[in-house]
């Protein structure tokens, strides 16, 4: 019987099994309809000041300073200037207060917006939405963004506008703790040395970053310390990114967003252009204490909270009372939490059936992220992903036994650099013939030597950190099967992401190793690694790689979801002359060359759509995901 008909005859099978795995396992819908995303989605536009002829002949970096008020906007109660706590929170215009820095011309030529003039507590995460969007239509013409508002919320709209915008520029969030008319005010200065930070361009690549007090900080770590002291922003277990020292802007640390410069995976996985502003949830934080009740918990279910984000004791601890009442909201409610301390720093590792590790993410700053996973994605499994990758940003340099360990961080819109394209309809590349794929611009690392822990025995391995993942079980079956190994640490880092000669390695143990007559001819052929070299020498002969235009292979890419589905149906008897679209909401996305095998690897239960029924065509693969397709393949094909 063919492969073709086989497909034909299993539609049922499938039907029938995704219908017993839903009744048997935990999943995540939520409970509130008027979350699904919009059908259409309208982009708001601003009124954002065109840069000038005169701007841009000049040599001197354009920014944009967009005001929304709080404390450095503020005025003197009663023109008391040395009323330090007693003020009006947005009072004064941007365009006044810019216009009033001595030498601003010496850094940058400088426009301003007015967004807003109020407190930051004031701001809702609909009004974020827009002032996000806001910076990123500035961008387009921009070199770079500052942004003030105020200090009691800073942290959060920082790290806000850190996880939905997509442009690399830099964003440079600052304020004061004292109003610009008093004396001894921080105002003017933390304005000015923004400023210069957003013109210096040392911080794009990092995000957004807070400015304040001549330090510079990253959104995603920094929290505010003190009610009252200048000098109130700190990051607790990291430090500082950098410091404004007179006309130096030194940059002394990377962050996770800047150790990925110019890669695919710079990108975060929230563009907010894909939905509506209605489609952003209500998230609330929980206290824990000593003997904690459930009141508060119980009070946020009955306001209509989709998540909840706890501060508790130690390493995230709450009490029965607080625990019984969580159980029953997962149960009942499918609300989404996640687990975080009060302490102020230090990592939170528990999690759960509908509990979320928030791991160094303090409550405040976790609840942002929440807010935007659930509005992305209804898939409990891609929200822990999210949380260990996005939410995370780890730095890790390891050395795999067989495999590259590349930094993780999965993101659906990569930097697009289309430089170099496969040929369309034979490379496994992904560049395509009319649509764009990208290329990083950065050039991969060379795969380190590694020696395997052989897999020989046949018998599976108790990894430290697969206990409770979602793919757990697929892990265990494909060590026991030899198709994967882990790392001489003990892990197998199920969440970071794979590369293209992992992926073939993998798929090649699948499919059985056999001696290759074929001859590699890329032109990087001395950049696979020993261990990927009889995998590469089989997908060749087998049809399965043919490598890109350019006569390259690109063994330490990343590989992105088109270009692992291309591979993976082309080691199967499928027969892709059946096929021609797909009916994912982003099919347009999918490159021509790719759309045939993502139509029949989908109807064969090889692969499924991601959240809201997209299949992220440039999106790349974790190990963990690519376990649970080459598993789904050895079922395909044992049918």
């Amino acid at each position: 019987m063919s492969v073709t008909r086989k497909i034909d005859l299993k539609r049922l099978f499938l039907s029938l099994l995704v219908v017993a795995i839903l009744s048997t396992s935990w999943s995540y819908v939520k409970p509130n309809a008027a979350l699904a995303t919009s059908s259409t989605v309208t982009i708001p536009n601003f009124d954002i000041p065109a840069v000038t002829d005169v701007q841009k002949a000049s040599e001197k970096p354009n920014i944009i300073v967009i005001g929304t008020g709080g404390t450095l906007a503020g005025k003197a109660n009663n023109g008391d200037p040395t009323s330090f706590q007693s003020y009006a929170a947005g009072t004064y215009l941007i365009a006044d207060l810019v216009a009033q820095l001595p030498n601003k011309e010496k850094i940058a030529d400088v426009s301003t917006y007015q967004f807003g003039n109020k407190g930051s507590g004031g701001y809702s995460i609909q009004e974020l939405y827009d002032l996000s969007l806001a910076v990123e239509q500035s961008l387009e013409q921009y070199d770079g963004a500052v942004v003030t508002t105020g200090t009691d919320t800073m942290e959060e709209i920082a790290y806000f506008l850190d996880l939905t915008i997509q442009s690399e520029k830099p964003v440079v969030v600052t304020g004061s703790m004292r109003p610009w008319d008093v004396i001894g005010t921080d105002a003017p200065a933390n304005l000015y040395q923004a400023i210069k930070t957003a013109a210096s361009n040392k911080t794009k690549w990092y995000g957004t970053v807070i400015m304040l007090n001549d330090t510079i900080q990253a959104a995603r770590e920094v929290t505010k310390g003190n009610t009252h002291r200048t000098d109130t922003f700190d990051t607790a277990m990291f430090g500082a990114l950098g410091y404004v020292d007179d006309s130096a802007v030194r940059m002394y640390r990377l962050n996770g967003r800047a150790s990925k410069a110019g890669t695919a995976q710079w990108k975060t996985p929230f563009n907010l252009k894909t939905i509506a502003k209605a489609d952003l949830p209500s998230v609330g934080i929980l206290y824990n204490y000593q003997a904690a009740g459930a009141g508060a918990l119980n009070g946020l279910v009955e306001e209509g909270v989709q998540g909840i984000v706890t501060a508790g004791t130690g390493a995230g601890g709450i009490s029965s009372a607080l625990s019984s009442a969580r159980s029953k909201a997962i149960k009942d409610k499918n609300i989404i939490f996640v687990s975080t301390s009060r302490t102020g720093s230090g990592s939170v590792y528990s999690s759960g059936n509908g509990i979320i590790s928030g791991d160094n993410l303090d409550p405040q700053h976790a609840r942002i992220m929440l807010i935007l996973t659930l509005a992305f994605t209804d898939d409990f499994n891609q929200m822990k992903t999210w949380f260990a990758t996005v939410g995370t940003q780890e730095i890790s340099i390891s050395v795999a036994n067989d495999e590259v360990t590349p930094e993780p961080t999965p993101t659906p819109t990569p930097t697009p650099t289309p430089t170099i394209k496969p040929t369309p309809g034979t490379g496994s590349g992904s560049g395509s013939d009319g649509s764009t794929s990208p290329e990083p611009t950065v050039t991969p690392t060379p795969e380190p030597t590694a020696t395997p822990i052989p897999d020989g025995s046949g018998q599976a391995k108790s990894f430290t950190d697969t206990k409770g993942h979602w793919a757990e079980e697929n892990i265990r079956k494909a060590v026991t099967a030899g198709i994967v190994n882990g790392y001489t640490d003990g892990s197998f880092k199920p969440n970071i992401e794979i590369t293209r000669a992992e992926f073939l390695v993998m798929l090649m143990r699948l499919l059985g190793e056999a001696e290759s007559k074929a001859t590699m001819t890329f032109t990087d052929e001395a950049s696979i690694a020993p261990w990927a070299r009889a995998a590469v020498l089989n997908g060749i002969e087998r049809e399965i790689v043919t490598g890109y235009a350019d006569g390259s292979f690109q063994p330490n890419r990343n590989i992105n979801r088109m270009e692992l589905v291309l591979m993976a149906i082309r080691a199967t008897d499928v027969d892709l002359n059946k096929y021609s679209t797909t009916t994912f909401a982003d099919n347009g996305d999918i490159a021509t060359w790719a759309k045939a095998a993502v139509a029949a690897a989908t109807e064969a239960g090889i692969i499924q759509g991601k959240g809201n029924n997209k299949f992220d065509p440039n999106g790349t693969a974790t190990r963990a995901e690519a376990i649970t397709i080459i598993m789904n393949m050895k079922k395909f094909m044992e049918q």
